[in-house]
């Protein structure tokens, strides 16, 4: 194998190494992962383990069923490698060329058997964490198979696709494997796209109940349209987002002057994203446009559009949106001091944005008063967690302003 192998040997011995630790993780943790619910740690274990211990497996199935394919056809098998996450097979014999197409596709063949079989095996276990390890592990056996390796093949590496794809030698049979193969891909990607894939995750058994009864609710009630959002909501923050997109999709497409869906759709897209992407910030507009009745939405709405004036340097623009956002939580006649620890932190995070937006405008007095309300927003909260990571930015606009400012009493809107 020459120095491809001896790199591939370094890669295995890594692999091995994390595959190792994350048994061992997952085995002093089974009491707890066992358990129902699903949450997004034990998501995020059975996802690694259907690479790191899955895939080890896979590669042993996928390596054994070359080698049947060579004895199927009285050949021999002079040597046997397998690296944990990489292996291979030297046959020896007398083969057609239609035989040498079978035996390459034999391991492709056994890794996607492998995953459907993985999948199968656990569908219908009661362990949540294993059935979705099994999910999982068929997912990444197909996209490995199908996708990963052919094309690892295509940019150079020797392996099974240059024999499949062998035209000159075998024209059926590969024409017959590509048309196989297209349409699969498209299977996936359709199947993927619609979050065939993916399943929710809840930290409590309530809150899993809730989404449960939920559901049932929606596809009970298709016509009632809070319900429908209410459930692509319950999907998004369970992190079914491919899913909630898909549904969020057909929902406005049947409404399109829905102002709550096209919110949730900007919520969907900025998910996760330390940048708030366009089409969120298109749909937030949009949502504002066609009129959000409740001020927590209108003030999302702002949120989102801020960050994204804020990430295109346009800091004027962004002051006004987080302003109004300030605006739309704190109402003129409201006493601060007796909003919601949800209300508070909404205004300490509103605050703290525009505070960086000011910093951007190198108005820094007005960012001093901004960073200081979040403070104070985020006491009221009992977030301390917030209030530490607001106290830290008064050094970095101290830096960025050249000077130390004078701590005064907070003043809230009101006063």
């Amino acid at each position: 194998m020459g120095a491809i192998g001896s790199l591939f040997d370094i890669f295995a011995i890594l692999y091995i190494f994390r595959s190792v630790q994350l048994g061992l993780t997952i085995w002093r943790a089974w009491p707890t992962v066992r358990q129902a619910p699903l949450t997004a740690h034990k998501k995020q274990l059975a996802e690694q383990a259907s690479f790191f211990i899955a895939v080890p497996i896979s590669v042993l199935v996928h390596e054994f069923c070359h080698a049947l394919a060579v004895w199927l056809f009285n050949g021999e098998v002079v040597e046997f490698g397998y690296r944990g996450f990489w292996g291979y097979v030297v046959p020896a014999g007398d083969f057609t060329a239609g035989q040498e197409w079978f035996i390459a596709l034999a391991g492709t063949l056994g890794s996607l058997a492998f995953g459907l079989g993985t999948w199968l095996l656990f569908r219908q276990n009661k362990i949540p964490a294993l059935r979705y390890f099994g999910l999982r592990a068929f997912r990444f056996q197909v996209y490995f198979s199908l996708i990963y390796y052919p094309v690892f093949t295509l940019l150079g590496f020797a392996g099974d696709w240059r024999i499949i794809y062998g035209f000159a030698l075998t024209p059926i049979l590969s024409a017959v494997t590509a048309v196989f193969h297209i349409t699969f891909l498209i299977l996936f990607y359709y199947g993927d796209r619609l979050g065939w894939f993916e399943v929710t995750a809840h930290e409590t058994i309530a809150t899993a109940d809730q989404f449960n009864a939920l559901e049932h609710a929606a596809i009970a009630h298709p016509e009632n349209s809070q319900l429908q959002l209410q459930y692509i909501d319950g999907l998004r923050r369970g992190g079914a987002k491919r899913k909630a997109r898909h549904k969020l999709e057909l929902f406005l497409q049947q409404q399109p002057h829905s102002s709550a869906g096209h919110l949730q759709m900007a919520a969907l897209l900025s998910d996760s994203k330390r940048e708030v992407p366009k089409k969120a910030y298109i749909a937030a507009e949009e949502a504002l446009n066609l009129g959000l009745s409740e001020p927590v939405q209108r003030a999302f709405a702002h949120q989102l559009i801020g960050r994204y004036f804020l990430d295109m340097g346009s800091a004027e623009q962004a002051v006004t949106h987080f302003s109004d956002a300030i605006t739309a939580v704190a109402f003129p006649n409201q006493n601060p001091d007796y909003l919601t620890p949800q209300q508070a932190a909404q205004l300490a995070q509103f605050h703290y944005l525009r505070n960086q937006a000011y910093r951007r405008q190198q108005k820094f007095n007005h960012a001093f008063d901004d960073i200081q309300q979040a403070i104070h927003y985020a006491q009221l909260a009992g977030d301390q967690q917030a209030e530490a990571r607001y106290q830290a930015e008064i050094k970095v606009l101290e830096n960025h302003a050249g000077q130390r400012f004078d701590y005064q009493t907070i003043k809230t809107p009101n006063e």
